[in-house]
C-alpha cells in the first residue's frame, strides 16, 4: 500500500484506483484544492492493484455538523421523542468525556458528502483500507474513527463496518435530480400537475424581470460576486470576508476551472445573482450561489440553482444534479431523489463505548423517521 499526507504524491495512482468513481469529489484536484497548508492531518492511501483508495482526515470536535461524525453526542432529541429522557441521562453521562474522544480519524472527502473510502465491492480491499484507517487513528492518537457519509448501497463497506463494531447514524441525505429528456419540459413530466404549473409560473416571472442570465467565465468572478454569497451565507449564521471569497474561487480555477458553470443574472451592468457549478463525470455540482433583494423577489434562486442548470444539463448530456443535503422539501418538490447517509464511528474509549453506541442507535432512528416524515409528505 503506498500512503503520503499529500496527494499530490499520489496522483496517478489515486486516479487508477478511483477511475470508476467518475466523481468529481475522487479527483486529484479536488483533493489538492481542498488540502490545507498543513497537511500533517491528512493520510491518503492507494492499494497495491490500485483497486482501493482512502482519504482520512484528523478532525476536531465542534466543526461544521456534517464534517463532525459525533456530532450527534450534542443533539437532545425533539419534544415529543420516547427516547428523549433517556437521551438526556446518556448524554449527562457522557459530557464529561467528550474531550477525550477527540481528535477523529475520518474517511471523508472534503465538499463531497461521501465517504473516504473508495473501492470495489470485494471484502478483501474494504477491510485492508479499514485497516489502514485505523492503524491511522492509532498513530495520530485518535480514539474515535469514523467512515462518513456512507450510502446504503455500498452494502460491502456497511457490512464490514459493523461487522468490527462500528455503530451508524443517519442524519442527512443526498439530494440528487435526475436529468431527463431534451427539453425543460421533458423533465416536468415526472411532477404532479399542481407542482408543474407552480414550477411554470417561477420560470414565467423571472422571465418577466429585468434580468439576463448569461454563462460567464469564472475568471469573471469578482467582489460583486462574493458580496451576494456573503448576504446568502448570512441568513444562516455564517460570515466570510468578500475577500475571502474572490480568493477562493481563483484558487478553484487554477484547479478546475474547465469544469466550471458559471451562470450571472444581470439587471443591465448589475449583478443581481450568479451560480457555480462544477461538471465532472456526467454530473453537475452546483457549489456556490449569491442573489440580491432584487433576485428575491423573482425566484432567482430557483431558477439559476435548478432550472437553468437543467437546460445546460440537457444541452450537455449531463444526467443529474447533486444538489447535497438539506432544504429537502424544497427538493423533492422539484423532483429531487433523497439518498440517505449514514456515519459510521467507533470509539476506543473504555467508558464510552456502551453509552457513544446506544446514543447514536437512538440518533439513527431519529435521523432515519425525519427524513421518511419529509419524503413521505413530499409524495402527497
Amino acid at each position: 500500500m503506498r500512503t503520503s499526507s499529500s496527494i499530490a504524491d499520489l496522483s496517478p495512482l489515486w486516479s487508477a484506483a478511483t477511475q470508476r468513481a467518475a466523481s468529481l469529489f475522487c479527483t486529484p484536484q479536488w483533493l489538492e484544492c481542498n488540502e490545507p497548508t498543513d497537511t500533517s492531518g491528512l493520510h491518503y492511501a492507494v492499494t497495491s492493484d490500485t483497486d482501493g483508495a482512502l482519504a482520512v482526515r484528523r478532525l476536531e470536535r465542534g466543526g461544521f455538523p456534517a464534517n463532525d461524525p459525533l456530532a450527534f453526542l450534542g443533539t437532545e432529541p425533539p419534544a415529543d421523542s420516547v427516547d428523549r429522557q433517556r437521551v438526556s441521562t446518556l448524554l449527562g453521562a457522557v459530557r464529561p468525556l467528550l474531550a477525550d474522544l477527540a481528535p477523529t480519524a475520518a474517511a471523508i472527502l472534503p465538499g463531497a458528502y461521501a465517504p473516504g473510502i473508495v473501492a470495489s465491492d470485494t471484502a478483501p480491499v474494504v477491510s485492508s483500507l479499514i485497516d489502514e484507517l485505523e492503524r491511522t487513528a492509532e498513530r495520530w492518537g485518535c480514539p474515535t474513527s469514523a467512515v462518513m457519509h456512507v450510502p446504503a448501497s455500498a452494502c460491502r463497506l456497511r457490512e464490514t463496518l459493523e461487522g468490527r463494531g462500528y455503530v451508524g447514524v443517519t442524519s442527512l441525505a443526498q439530494s440528487v435530480l435526475p436529468v431527463q429528456g431534451d427539453s425543460f419540459d421533458d423533465c416536468l413530466t415526472r411532477l404532479p400537475r399542481k407542482r408543474r404549473t407552480n414550477v411554470r409560473r417561477e420560470r414565467r416571472t423571472f422571465a418577466e424581470s429585468d434580468m439576463a442570465v448569461r454563462r460567464a467565465d469564472i475568471g469573471e468572478f469578482s467582489s460583486e460576486h462574493a458580496a451576494l454569497h456573503a448576504r446568502q451565507l448570512r441568513r444562516y449564521g455564517h460570515d466570510m470576508n468578500a475577500d475571502q471569497l474572490v480568493e477562493l474561487i481563483r484558487r478553484n480555477a487554477r484547479f478546475f476551472g474547465d469544469w466550471a458553470v458559471f451562470l450571472v443574472a444581470e439587471r443591465g451592468q448589475r449583478v443581481e445573482a450568479f451560480s457555480l457549478s462544477y461538471a465532472f463525470g456526467g454530473q453537475l455540482h452546483p457549489k456556490m450561489s449569491g442573489f440580491s433583494e432584487y433576485a428575491d423577489k423573482y425566484f432567482a434562486y430557483f431558477n439559476l440553482n435548478y432550472y437553468e442548470l437543467i437546460e445546460v444539463a440537457q444541452a450537455a448530456g449531463f444526467r443529474e444534479l447533486v444538489l447535497g443535503p438539506g432544504t429537502y422539501e424544497a427538493k423533492l418538490y422539484r423532483g429531487c431523489v433523497v439518498e440517505p447517509r449514514t456515519t459510521y464511528v467507533r470509539v476506543t474509549h473504555p467508558g464510552a463505548g456502551q453509552i457513544v453506541s446506544e446514543l447514536a442507535g437512538i440518533a439513527d432512528r431519529t435521523g432515519r423517521a425525519a427524513l421518511d416524515r419529509i419524503i413521505s409528505t413530499a409524495a402527497c
